[in-house]
């Protein structure tokens, strides 16, 4: 029997990634997924504005709207970033100070209650999509055809931490950041819709725990 879920994202970039990398994947399990870009503002009678995730109500309205039009759906879920998170996000303001892991796990269940629906598995990406990018560097590096200098920062980047995710969470050093002032001219939309297929959803649920786990999650349905 197919199963269908939603997904509601932040941007076109996070869209591309669904269509090209996780869509052809579920489908090996039965499951037919699409993805939806958070609607940021409505003009009646005039397209919808798509893109962004700096206000939680926008996020929210539109989860309540796919969960409310699509019953037959098996399940909603969503691709936001940890990194920028709106201050009204559910538990911003009350998020334990422990380790990257158990904060979003906790923003991630402070969603769940507030969303409220039993068809709705929240999914934040720790700490944003580009640590996906950062589960091999080395093919960063040969489609940017950087320097050797420039692939020397990555390496460091990467052999700071034990995992992509945990590079952290500042507009100095969250993943885009690092990539943006090592590599100029870097462009997320166009480089991402590069870069994320050569590496692989394999290779990027290998060295991203917390990713894989939500991954693990839709393939059980």
């Amino acid at each position: 029997m197919v199963k269908r879920i939603h997904i509601l994202v932040e941007g076109p970039t996070e869209e591309t990634f669904v269509d090209r990398l996780i869509i052809p994947h579920l489908s090996r399990f039965h499951i037919y997924a699409d993805a939806t870009i958070v609607c940021t503002k409505r003009v009646q009678g005039r397209r919808a504005y798509r893109g962004g995730g700096n206000d939680y109500q926008k996020m929210r309205n539109d989860l309540q709207i796919l969960l409310r039009n699509d019953t037959s759906a098996t399940a909603v879920t969503t691709i936001f970033d940890y990194y920028g998170l709106p201050g009204d996000f559910p538990g911003y303001h009350t998020r334990p100070t422990m380790d990257p892991f158990s904060k979003v796990a906790y923003l991630e269940e402070q969603m769940y209650l507030d969303i409220n629906h039993t068809k709705f598995i929240p999914n934040l990406i720790l700490h944003e999509f580009e640590a996906l990018l950062f589960s091999d560097h080395e093919i960063i590096a040969e489609t940017l055809e950087i320097s050797r200098r420039q692939r020397d920062k990555l390496n460091t980047i990467i052999n700071s931490v034990s995992s992509p995710e945990e590079i952290n969470n500042s507009p100095d050093t969250a993943p885009s950041k690092r990539l943006e002032q090592i590599i100029p001219g870097y462009q997320k939309q166009f480089h991402c819709s590069i870069i994320a297929p050569k590496i692989g959803l394999g290779k990027m649920r290998e060295k991203c725990t917390h990713f894989n786990n939500w991954m693990n999650k839709l393939e059980s349905l």
